[in-house]
């Protein structure tokens, strides 16, 4: 008997035994799976199941189970976060986030880049560091992330990019480095990135960019340099950028464009140059640009337009100079664009200027009654001039009519018999039609000053504009045109007075330029 109970107790020993070794086991993967020592700190294995409030980082993912999240959104809320701190050795939990973000609270908690971290992740395609305090990019910050797609490094006060700082990245489609301190772009700091396709460095302090600081991007179609401090440019400036379509200028402190600055620029559709501060255009400043069919340099000081400047950019659509100083604008000056406004999605914008009232600008009435663009014609309804009272100029109205009516007119004044265009006849009546689809560029009205003596010109009769005396005195030796501006201004009924004025007016016009 006394065998028995010992043999019973002994048994009741060792099943105590094996249970307390079984729960501490459990309790032990318990821990392992919820938290570890690091330094005597406790931190939580899973990034994303962050719950102390005194961690430094805190992650939403949208899986929370560990190496299932794809995206974490991760806020930076206490300073004095550095390289060893035992928060990052968590991102191990989610070895294939393929979205990652950073955004600081607190300024000053972040004054590095986690590459440590960076690097870990197998399947990393989008990187959005924002607000941190990054100053530099050093050296090959960047580099040898084969899967890595887009970047966006936002308000991290950089002031500094340092040579190769983003370079083997074979996958980078989109980089972003915007509303930082960068002052300059040097050469080679763009280098081994041959899926870059958009690069946007706005809102930085950028006052230079060397020749040749972009040549490595040899399949970029977006630049965006929109509000830096940008004064100069040159032809190497945007060297090698054969492939880009868009340019983004604006908001810098350009007041000049030189002869062929943008001939790199072959592909180039649209070019942005609004505020500046732009006095001057070379003649050849667009030549090269034969595929370009939006430009815009509004709100610059632009004072006059010279008449070669679009003989390089034929293939425009869009033409905006609002808000400038212009005082004239010609018929020479749009005539290698003339057939593209009257095409269905044309625009030009002239308002917010300083024109002066004269048989220069009744090019602008008929332009409005032949084209197909509804956006054209408003914007041309918006066109104001300004009646100069003290200019001499010699009214045309009586002359106009005299060289109409006059049966034998002398040499130098023949004139080519007109008639009134059928097309313009029935374009009110096709106007349904012509408008059902949707413009690609849309009207944009503008807000402009009041001006004393501000005259609407397409409400101003053609005899009411009058010619400057040295322009009708140079024009009475060369009232010929050519076979294809006598096209333009022909007409295939009847002739009326008011067209007749119109062509006069203008072939004046014509003549002396």
């Amino acid at each position: 008997m006394e065998t028995v109970v010992q043999y019973l107790l002994l048994a009741l020993a060792l099943t105590s035994v094996q249970i307390s070794y079984t729960e501490s086991r459990l309790n032990e993967k318990r821990r392992d799976k919820t938290e570890r020592r690091f330094h005597g700190t406790q931190v939580k294995d899973n990034i994303c199941e962050i719950t102390n409030r005194e961690s430094k980082v805190h992650c939403y993912c949208e899986s929370t189970d560990v190496k299932t999240a794809t995206r974490a959104d991760c806020w930076v809320f206490n300073g004095g976060i550095d390289e060893t701190d035992p928060i990052w050795s968590t991102f191990n939990s989610q070895p294939y986030l393929e979205r990652l973000t950073f955004n600081v609270r607190s300024d000053g908690a972040l004054k590095f880049i986690p590459f440590h971290v960076i690097h870990r992740m197998k399947r990393l395609q989008k990187l959005f560091i924002h607000y941190a305090t990054l100053n530099k990019i050093e050296k090959r910050t960047f580099s040898n992330i084969t899967t890595l797609k887009e970047i966006t490094l936002m308000n991290n006060k950089i002031t500094e990019l340092d040579f190769s700082s983003f370079t083997n990245l074979p996958s980078l489609v989109n980089l972003t480095i915007k509303e930082n301190k960068v002052t300059e772009v040097q050469r080679d700091v763009f280098v081994d990135l041959p899926s870059l396709k958009y690069l946007d460095l706005s809102f930085n302090s950028i006052n230079l960019a060397h020749d040749g600081c972009f040549e490595h991007l040899t399949v970029l179609n977006d630049l965006i340099l929109e509000a830096n401090s940008i004064t100069v440019l040159t032809r190497d400036t945007f060297r090698g950028l054969a492939n880009l379509t868009r340019l983004d200028l604006r908001s810098n402190k350009l007041s000049m464009l030189g002869d062929l600055t943008f001939t790199e620029l072959w592909n180039l559709n649209e070019l942005l140059l609004d505020n500046n501060e732009l006095k001057f255009l070379s003649e050849r400043s667009f030549d090269g640009l034969a595929l370009l069919q939006k430009l815009s340099m509004t709100g610059n000081k632009l004072k006059s337009i010279n008449e070669g400047l679009l003989e390089g950019v034929r293939g425009l659509e869009l033409l905006d100079l609002r808000n400038n100083e212009i005082d004239h604008f010609t018929y020479e000056t749009i005539k290698p664009i003339l057939e593209n406004l009257k095409m269905k999605n044309a625009v030009l914008y002239l308002s917010g200027n300083k024109l002066s009232c004269d048989c220069r600008l009744s090019w602008i009435q008929i332009l409005r009654n032949e084209t197909k663009s509804e956006p054209l014609r408003m914007a041309l309804d918006g066109v104001t001039c300004v009646m100069n009272s003290g200019e001499t100029v010699e009214s045309t109205s009586n002359d106009v009519i005299s060289a109409f009516n006059d049966p034998k007119p002398s040499k130098s004044e023949q004139l080519y018999e007109i008639e009134t265009n059928a097309d313009v006849l029935q374009q009110d009546a096709n106007d349904e039609e012509l408008y059902e689809d949707t413009n690609q560029y849309k009207f944009e009205p503008t807000v402009q000053p009041v001006v004393a003596n501000q005259l609407t010109i397409v409400n101003m009769p053609a005899e009411s504009l009058p010619c400057p005396r040295e322009l009708v005195r140079s024009g009475e030796d060369s009232l010929m045109l050519s076979s294809k501006d006598e096209s333009y201004w022909q007409s295939s009924t009847s002739i009326r007075i008011l067209p007749k004025l119109y062509f006069v007016v203008t072939l004046l016009t014509i003549s002396v330029f």
